[in-house]
């Protein structure tokens, strides 16, 4: 009877496997055939596709026909945004520029502050550790609509807005799942390894520098390059608290807007994408390995 059990339970979760696997091809084809399109048409001639989309010439939409390399160039070139405050324009260059200041920073912020904080709470037995491990959870469970307007009037008053520096404190938090991740990454590090530095003579800062961080760097690494493609991503809030200095995923979505000339012409829209998307694709061949490895937030991952 058991063994019968045993292959009618096998059977049933090999059909569910089944399922499950033949949604995900499903789903990764339909990504797969969607950027070999956008990468198909951001090649293709403005005109001839505007003429072709007209007349519903499927053959020449997906055709390999009338391939030109001057979409970039133009998309290039016409990536310019206006700043309100000045009347100044910014070209694509500055704006990446902008970018990298805000995500690098951002990310190193929005990485170790939740990973020092965690650390304390993690290694360390009081009651206060407790106190912010609850505050977490709490504020992740809690929704924060209508809070923007407030934020911006602080931000204004201690005089951090339009400055990077605000932007700077507004993202060295510690709310959030990181600091679940990194916490059960400490927690589950041996406290003998904390013992035997501490026998050796190292101080509570070295034991955490050198010894406790780097066992965890894989989480770590991990975390900040999620976090540094959110923030590179992000057009909302530079848009909001830093508006004299455009990032290049405002200028995307000011790019996208336009209807104007050739710079509102498909292909020309989606060899903007691509551009904006290519430090993206830099940094996840760089690190696809390290993003493709498990987060857990539970035990040691090397």
């Amino acid at each position: 009877m058991e063994t019968k059990k045993r292959k009618r339970s096998s059977a049933r979760f090999g059909v569910m496997y089944g399922i499950l696997l033949g949604i995900l091809v499903l789903y990764t084809l339909s990504l797969i055939i969607l950027l070999f399109w956008t990468l198909i048409t951001s090649l293709k001639e403005p005109l001839a596709y505007s003429s072709a989309y007209r007349q519903h010439d499927l053959g020449k939409l997906i055709g390999f026909g009338d391939m030109t390399f001057s979409n970039y160039a133009y998309a290039f070139e016409n990536f310019i945004v206006t700043i309100n405050s000045t009347g100044a324009t910014i070209n694509i260059i500055g704006m990446f520029g902008n970018s990298l200041i805000y995500a690098v920073g951002c990310a190193l912020l929005a990485t170790f502050t939740p990973c020092i904080v965690s650390y304390l709470c993690a290694r360390y037995h009081y009651k206060f550790g407790k106190f912010v491990y609850t505050i977490v959870l709490v504020v992740m469970a809690l929704p924060v609509v209508g809070s923007l307007p407030s934020e911006i009037t602080m931000v204004k008053n201690i005089g951090l807005f339009d400055s990077i520096f605000g932007l700077y404190i507004l993202k060295a938090n510690f709310l959030g799942i990181y600091f679940l991740v990194f916490f059960a990454n400490f927690k589950g590090i041996p406290y003998e390894y904390t013992e035997a530095a501490a026998i050796d003579g190292a101080s509570e800062l070295r034991i955490m520098v050198q010894v406790i961080f780097p066992l965890a760097s894989s989480t770590i690494l991990t975390v900040f390059i999620l976090t540094f493609i959110n923030f590179w991503n992000d057009y909302q809030t530079p848009m909001i608290y830093w508006n004299s200095y455009p990032v290049a995923a405002y200028g995307m979505w000011e790019f996208n807007r336009a209807t104007a000339g050739m710079t509102g012409r498909v292909p020309i829209k989606l060899a903007g994408i691509i551009i904006m998307a290519l430090p993206i694709l830099a940094v996840y061949a760089v690190f696809h390995n390290r993003l493709a490895a498990n987060l857990s937030v539970g035990g040691v991952k090397g």
